[in-house]
């Protein structure tokens, strides 16, 4: 905490004159009174969008939903968790259309037909020489073409991890953006996280990234790849900032955390506990298992020396392979300190 107030600077808002604490790499600030967004220079960033969001007790409601849903066998799961923090962070991203041309070349390999002969021995043991045909690899030159024209978001944020933020930025519609406006989420006491990548830096990297993707996809189509380049037009980019939420909350002494969707109040990604009577199942699961793997493999071992070989040998793999996976799957649980699931 110390060293991040060292870095932090203070930033006069030129909409109210309000202060705004910023850090070292913001380049766009959203003044946390009015609201106003501009370019760390004063200059105004210009109509922007962004997605509503729902109170913090939507987002609850939304949280209990997903623990009653994965709860399983711990009915208490739901009543007894405990809401340390949820908060709502708007989380700023450059969107932009990107139309992408690319031209590439190499070679793939096929299996080409070749004639060949060989000498076979008829059954009065007369040899004959007859054609057939045989195949060997072979090179085919490839020129082809790649287009696509497509929407692109990329995290304007250089340091910004959050649990589950990830999966959240792909779930993100464009057809839920609406024009920006802080008088309808000021109520709501955001977070609002500053741009840490500037729009001309955001475009580079967006034409980095389907360069990158039409080259990958190149690539998997050839034996080899011998040159790809790619031309990009970039367009439309424009300012969003989305609601991400983040809720920790206590179960029986630790804490869990899940990533909400700030505009739905629905999960994305989350941890549920796994409780001691559940790791006793488990346990229970892991040594029934291996018990039940090795007498799949006395009986197995029985089946090779008895007259009914074949019933004993078919029962012993399938006891021995059951066992294997009750095994396998008790004891990994096991090992796990919680279960992560999706909303």
């Amino acid at each position: 905490m110390g060293s991040e107030a060292q870095t932090a600077t203070t930033f006069k808002c030129p909409v109210c004159n309000g202060n705004v604490r910023t850090g070292p790499d913001d380049v766009v600030i959203t003044c946390t009174y009015c609201g106003g967004t501009t370019t760390i220079e004063g200059k105004a960033i210009g109509d922007h969008l962004m997605e509503d969001a729902v109170d913090a007790e939507e987002r609850e409601e939304g949280f209990r939903k997903f623990l009653d849903k994965n709860k399983g066998m711990n009915r208490s799961l739901v009543t007894a968790s405990r809401i340390a923090e949820n908060r709502l962070i708007y989380v700023p991203i450059w969107t932009s259309k990107v139309k992408a041309d690319s031209w590439y070349k190499g070679y793939k390999t096929v299996q080409v037909p070749v004639q060949k002969t060989r000498t076979v021995r008829d059954s009065e043991g007369k040899t004959r020489t007859e054609t057939y045909t045989g195949y060997e690899p072979g090179y085919v030159p490839v020129q082809d073409e790649i287009h696509t024209d497509t929407d692109e978001r990329l995290l304007a944020r250089k340091g910004a991890k959050f649990y589950g933020l990830e999966e959240y930025l792909e779930k993100i519609d464009l057809k839920n953006t609406e024009p920006y406006n802080f008088e309808k989420i000021k109520d709501l006491e955001p977070i609002m996280l500053n741009a840490e990548i500037g729009m001309e830096e955001s475009e580079k990297a967006v034409h980095s990234r389907v360069a990158d993707r039409h080259r990958a996809q190149a690539n998997g189509a050839l034996t080899e790849l011998f040159d790809c380049r790619t031309t990009t037009d970039v367009r439309g980019t424009t300012y969003l900032q989305v609601p991400f939420a983040l809720i920790r909350y206590k179960f029986q002494g630790d804490l869990y955390k899940c990533a909400i969707d700030g505009h739905t109040g629905k999960v994305v990604f989350g941890e549920i506990p796994i409780t001691r009577g559940q790791r006793i199942m488990y346990t229970l699961m892991g040594l029934i298992g291996t018990l039940l793997a090795g007498i799949g493999a006395e009986i197995f071992s029985w089946g090779l020396e008895a007259e009914t070989f074949e019933m004993l040998h078919f029962g012993g793999i399938a006891a021995a392979f059951i066992g294997i996976v009750m095994a396998i799957f008790g004891f990994k649980t096991l090992l796990m300190t919680q279960r992560e699931k999706t909303g």
